[in-house]
């Protein structure tokens, strides 16, 4: 059954009263004052001091204001319920305006994200967790409250006590689980038995820290803790450089394999109109910071001079750990938090029957008779590419971004050609399963998963944070380990806004090469970005080029530099007006931590066991005198310093490419999404011993041979290959993934 995204306001009221209040359209500030007063008065017949005064505002420390007779009368149920439905209208009403501008500019681009499994609510969590911020931002204000960033972690605590009636809840009862135990919902939903909703994809990142808003609620961070304001996000930007360096020790596949990862675990939902389409009016004069985000551009900026500023929309809100209730400011995680290849299969019901076969446990593919492999399935309407064709279409996945770049694209197709050829074996050796789709699809889903998961954490992460930090926080010597269902199997804000945001490593020119490896050409990424001819070049050989070249590639070092590309040309076009307009990742990343509420760098320092820095010499610990420089031009107070700008400064660990709070935070994260995770392939129940053995050896390689049109790759597929350490070996070495051990059992 099609699930209604929005409801009315008014049918709202109906069902919760039985009539309407007669509310004014769209009043930002003010209530109908007549009416709150009158709700007030009803409380107290023999008082008449409780109306209020809309122009007066005396100043009142927090918690004190909540605890005044005023506030005693404010918090009564039925007011509380009117100040929230008059937010809720307000918020419904600017979102159907969004949506009558995207229908003027045909822009109807519909994120695919519905309610998630197996619930029976029909409210936009995003709407409603916006419109419980505002409603407690104009609690706030009615009662006078100073407050500020020092106190968000109690505020918080306050507000959350304040909770919002039962049906505009859509965690008031938890989901049955029942027959939800041997797979993974393709949203995580029942991942986490006792907390079903934990780690499902459109609920809020968890927190390693409490956040930090100016105002303690939901203004974005902005002003230095010693007074004034923080540097502009592009001004930080700005001291980052634009000359990368190349790593011969990476190769550009480690880092697209990297971008793969974190579309898995994370995607910051835009705040979108009541058709799910992102909102377009954001410009730099929007004010609203839970609806924009906007970055100003200087005048002389020596990139983007003659451009006010960079406007996007911001993330959407979600209720706290699944508590329907008044509190600060959430952002909302659009994907499964898990390392659970949803980037491929999707984190919607919706999405993953869309690039289902429906048979024999297949997904959806093109084929090209004049490839060796398939490649992902056209998209109905092809929106997520600039150069979509009626023959040659946008792909289609689990994750909207699969076309942001062809290696990108290519990663995608290989998880899709191994999930078929896999189901087409368990057909063959499982005659019991012939006959159930179903279960095809979910045993050869699970063995896929099961690789990308032991890819990620023996391969992948030990380049990252070293093998030194991936035993320390990973290691375990047992071939089955346990699931520790108080562990939550969640992504944290600090690792999606910034700990992950590896940008670094992205070079500027991809590279194309033949199966035996002989090089084709180079392409500057803007001329691959979001489109899809090339991956349909048949004379080149698609998609498998880029996969071949990045094998090959360089990445461009972990270091402050970054590829001009990303930096100070990102999403480069001319408007109708005829004006260039471009973007900046790295300003983005800044911006997009503030507006997270993220606290700063210092904090993250005492959190992973470094002394907290007084004075920014005391950063010596973690980085070089330059980059210790570096900071204290920037900003006023080690304390201002912004997590992403930290860490991108830190000298790196003796054996990883990032520095030792990175290590810290991406460790803590990647251990949480293991033993948190009650499907993690390593833990008891979830193969037998014989499997395991199968997936641990099926290398990397082997999986490259299989999956990609190519003659040979390096013993370390991560790595460039070099005749000493890394040489090539031929694909024709590689046995097949062995499965024996999921072989029909014997009858007795």
């Amino acid at each position: 059954m099609k699930v209604i995204i929005f409801l009315t306001v008014t049918f709202i009221f109906t069902i919760i009263n039985g009539q309407q209040h007669n509310i004014p359209q769209h009043q930002e500030t003010f209530f109908h004052e007549d009416h709150l007063n009158n709700i007030l008065d009803s409380h107290d017949n023999d008082n008449n001091d409780h109306g209020i005064d809309f122009e007066r505002h005396i100043s009142i420390p927090y918690p004190q204001c909540f605890r005044n007779k005023l506030a005693s009368s404010f918090l009564k149920s039925d007011v509380l319920e009117h100040i929230f439905k008059i937010k809720l209208e307000e918020e419904d009403a600017k979102l159907t305006k969004e949506h009558e501008r995207n229908l003027e500019l045909h822009n109807d681009d519909i994120l695919d994200f519905e309610e998630m499994q197996l619930r029976s609510d029909a409210h936009n969590g995003a709407l409603l967790a916006r419109s419980a911020t505002k409603a407690a931002d104009e609690l706030i204000y009615q009662l006078s409250c100073i407050t500020n960033a020092s106190i968000t972690p109690n505020l918080d605590n306050f507000l959350k006590t304040i909770q919002l009636p039962s049906m505009f809840c859509a965690y008031q009862s938890n989901p049955s689980c029942e027959g939800l135990t041997n797979y993974r919902t393709v949203t995580g939903v029942c991942n986490s038995l006792s907390r079903p909703y934990r780690g499902s994809s459109q609920t809020a990142y968890g927190r390693l820290l409490p956040p930090v808003y100016d105002d303690g609620l939901r203004l974005p961070r902005s002003e230095s803790v010693v007074g004034g304001s923080l540097p502009p996000c592009r001004q930080v930007s700005l001291a980052f450089g634009s000359k990368p360096t190349f790593d011969s020790a990476i190769n550009n596949l480690w880092v697209t394999y990297g971008q793969f990862l974190v579309h898995d675990l994370t995607f910051a939902t835009p705040v979108t109109d009541s058709g799910r389409t992102p909102i377009t009016s954001c410009n730099c004069d929007s004010k609203d910071t839970d609806m924009c985000n906007v970055i100003d551009i200087a005048p002389n900026d020596p990139f983007m001079a003659g451009q006010r500023c960079v406007a996007v929309p911001a993330t959407a809100q979600a209720f706290s750990d699944q508590i329907c209730a008044l509190g600060v400011k959430e952002q909302v995680n659009g994907n499964s938090h898990y390392v659970d290849l949803s980037v491929t299969y999707g984190s919607t019901r919706r999405t993953a029957a869309s690039i289902r076969v429906g048979t024999e446990g297949l997904m959806k593919t093109t084929l090209k008779r004049e490839f060796k492999y398939d490649l992902p399935p056209g998209q109905r309407e092809g929106r997520s590419c600039v150069d979509s064709t009626e023959t040659n279409k946008c792909f289609a996945g689990g994750d909207s971004r699969l076309m942001e770049n062809p290696i990108l694209s290519g990663v995608q197709a290989q998880w899709l050609r191994i999930h078929n050829e896999f189901a087409r074996e368990l057909n063959r050796i499982r005659p019991d399963w012939n006959s159930n789709d179903n279960t095809l699809y979910e045993e050869s889903k699970k063995i896929a998963t099961a690789l990308h998961q032991h890819y990620t954490y023996n391969e992948w992460l030990p380049i990252l944070i070293g093998k030194t930090a991936t035993a320390q926080y990973l290691g375990d010597k047992h071939l089955h380990t346990e699931y520790n269902p108080s562990m939550p199997g969640v992504v944290f804000n600090e690792v999606a806004a910034a700990v992950l945001r590896l940008h670094t490593f992205v070079r500027d020119l991809i590279s194309r090469c033949k199966p035996n490896g002989d090089l084709i050409d180079q392409l500057w990424f803007n001329e691959v970005a979001s489109k899809c001819k090339f991956a349909y070049d048949v004379k080149t050989n698609g998609l498998d080029s880029f996969l071949c070249g990045a094998l090959v590639d360089f990445s461009f070092a972990a270091d402050t530099n970054y590829a001009q590309q990303i930096h100070h040309r990102l999403f480069e076009s001319t408007n109708h007006q005829g004006e260039l307009r471009r973007s900046d990742l790295v300003a983005l990343n800044i911006c997009r931590g503030r507006q997270h509420g993220l606290p700063g760098y210092n904090a993250y320092r005492q959190l992973c066991g470094f002394r907290l820095a007084n004075r920014f010499q005391d950063f010596s610990d973690t980085m070089s005198p330059q980059s210790i420089e570096t900071m204290q031009t920037l900003y006023k107070h080690p304390d201002d310093v912004d997590l992403f700008a930290g860490l991108n400064h830190e000298t790196h660990t003796h054996d990883a490419l990032v520095g030792p709070v990175s290590v810290c935070l991406i460790g803590i994260q990647f251990k949480h999404l293991k033993y948190g995770d009650r499907f993690f392939y390593t833990h008891h129940g979830e193969f037998t011993k014989a499997q395991l053995h199968s997936i641990k050896n099926y290398s990397y390689r082997c999986f490259l041979c299989h999956t990609v049109d190519i003659e040979q790759v390096a013993r370390n597929p991560f790595q460039p290959p070099n005749d000493i350490t890394n040489p090539l070996e031929s694909c024709s070495t590689c046995s097949i993934f062995d499965f024996g051990p999921w072989h029909m059992p014997k009858a007795s």
